[in-house]
């Protein structure tokens, strides 16, 4: 495992030097005032790993420090106040202040050598009118960023004009700063959005975010575990900090709230419904049973219920499995939940290690599951025989699948909608050592990356009115016996192949836009592409 490496927080004083080094400013022809790189200079605290970013008594001290730098004087758009990653969670996240007669829209552009120009309209984190901040994200580590800025007011008359340089801090982790691309269409445009690259192995606490050329614009920072997922909340981005905790992050990297989940581990996956409640893919600590429960976590109150027990709801298929060796320790991992989507009061699970798909109705109340998707013999003699979805065509079924993910279309009729995944095509039971029933044809035994085993983009078309489920779309992908995820967005599909270390983005009908190989020990979880609209961007 790498090595993390804490960079304390810094702080970039443009307005300062304005101030004491007039003749260094240039005023051009055309209005551009051109600022002279800085010299950093640090904040009196300091993140680092026993003086962390998610230890809210450090964040609130960070805060006050960044309150403290703002009354020193007043700032103008023409001489704001920049610091560098103020509250340690982003590397090269730049911090912006200043005061304005009227609210008004920052656009800005960063060029940095050998990398394409990053072009944005930023998201005011501030409600006051006279007041503006900003995080400005795309800076490129280690390299002099020139940052371009204007400012349009509300009525779309162009304001100030004027760039600066910066010299980015090295990213934390040493990641690279570039994807290789190894393909492109040459002649259509990828989904707008950062991808963003959770969960690789070898750099335990961080997130990656890159642009559509394959460069790094952000390096989340967050603490022992992988991000499984970042959701959008309110004004917050919530993700998975530790595998026992939950962090909620603004729009300025600040962390406001953090959840332990006491004596839950979690693993995966999480959604959050409208009430602000996060539903996660959790195990308990107490027990021999893993990745087999989903807890609720409410972001306003902090409370937290376990709503499902699956060692409840399928006791008698559990009963047919076996514990495995893992670290020493014997444990049963007889279902292996990887994800989940919310559906109403329903919810949808991939369940990895039967190749099945599940779904539970009346989670707040009284769970129940209503449907599953899967292989006849896995579930025969089970709870599970009678409540399987049937074919409505011929085709193999998934296999060790991934992001199973709802999706809702007005063209079809009540009952019926969409489901996509990752069909990783790995067949792996390895809970039931003495099955010798049916395993699904086509499929691969082989754990390592190859070049002649594929996996698939795999969509069926539910319809709960007769109980069936036909494959309305399929293609093949680089093969990844786990991990990996695919996403839908825009006209594009997203589709990353952790074991392959491989990312893709394809247009809807399954052809290749643009490929990607990026850097890990063994995988890279999942990567999805987000626009980060009302919250980094406008």
């Amino acid at each position: 495992m790498k090595q993390k490496i804490w960079l304390p927080t810094v702080l970039l004083l443009i307005a300062a030097m304005l101030a004491s080094c007039t003749d260094e400013v240039k005023i051009k022809d055309h209005g551009e005032i051109e600022v002279p790189v800085q010299k950093l200079t640090f904040l009196d605290t300091r993140v680092s790993a026993s003086n962390s970013a998610y230890n809210l008594k450090v964040a609130d001290q960070l805060q006050q420090e960044l309150d403290a730098l703002k009354d020193t004087e007043k700032y103008v758009i023409e001489e704001p106040l920049a610091v560098m990653n103020p509250f340690g969670t982003n590397t090269t996240g730049l911090y912006l202040y200043f005061q304005a007669a009227d609210s008004g829209t920052l656009t800005y552009t960063i060029s940095a050598e050998g990398t394409a120009d990053f072009m944005r309209t930023a998201k005011d984190a501030n409600d006051e009118a006279t007041v503006a901040e900003y995080q400005l994200i795309g800076l490129v580590p280690g390299k002099e960023n020139q940052i371009s800025v204007s400012y349009i007011d509300e009525e779309g008359k162009r304001g100030d004009e004027y760039s600066f340089k910066v010299d980015a801090p090295e990213t934390t982790s040493g990641y690279p700063i570039a994807m290789e691309q190894t393909a492109a269409s040459g002649n259509t445009e990828l989904a707008d959005g950062l991808f963003v690259l959770m969960g690789v192995n070898n750099y335990d606490g961080y997130t990656f975010l890159f642009d559509n050329s394959g460069t790094l614009r952000a390096e989340i920072i967050s603490e022992d575990y992988r991000m499984d997922r970042m959701v959008a909340f309110e004004d917050s981005m919530v993700f998975t900090t530790t595998d026992q905790k939950l962090a909620r992050m603004d729009p300025l990297g600040k962390i406001t709230d953090t959840y332990e989940l006491n004596g839950y581990v979690m693993h995966h996956d999480f959604v959050i419904n409208d009430d602000g409640q996060v539903l996660a893919l959790v195990s308990d600590s107490a027990k021999d049973t893993v990745e087999d429960m989903v807890l609720s976590i409410d972001l306003n109150t902090g409370e937290q219920k376990l709503l499902i027990d699956f060692n409840d709801l399928l006791s008698n298929y559990k009963e047919k499995t076996k514990p495995v060796e893992i670290d020493g320790k014997s444990v049963l991992d007889w279902i292996h939940f990887n994800s989940i989507d919310l559906v109403d009061d329903s919810v949808i699970l991939s369940a990895r290690e039967n190749s099945t798909i599940i779904k539970v109705d009346d989670i707040y109340t009284q769970p129940t599951i209503n449907y599953l998707i899967g292989i006849r013999d896995v579930w025969a003699g089970t709870e599970g025989e009678n409540l399987r979805l049937q074919k409505s065509s011929e085709f193999p079924s998934q296999a060790g699948q991934h992001s199973v993910t709802y999706v809702a279309d007005d063209s079809l009729s009540e009952g019926q909608y969409y489901l996509y995944m990752y069909n990783n095509n790995y067949w792996w039971y390895e809970s039931r050592p003495d099955y010798d029933g049916a395993v699904i044809r086509g499929t691969s035994k082989t754990y390592e990356a190859n070049g002649q085993d594929r996996s698939k983009f795999t969509k069926y078309l539910v319809d709960e009115n007769n109980r069936s489920y036909d494959r309305v779309q399929e293609f093949d992908v680089p093969y990844s016996s786990i991990v990996s995820s695919v996403q839908l967005t825009g006209d594009s599909i997203v589709i990353n192949s952790g074991m392959a270390k491989t990312l893709e983005e394809y247009s809807a009908e399954g052809n290749l836009l643009a490929q990607f190989n990026y850097e890990a020990s063994t995988f890279s979880y999942r990567v999805f592409k987000e626009n980060f609209e009302g919250y980094w961007f406008e």
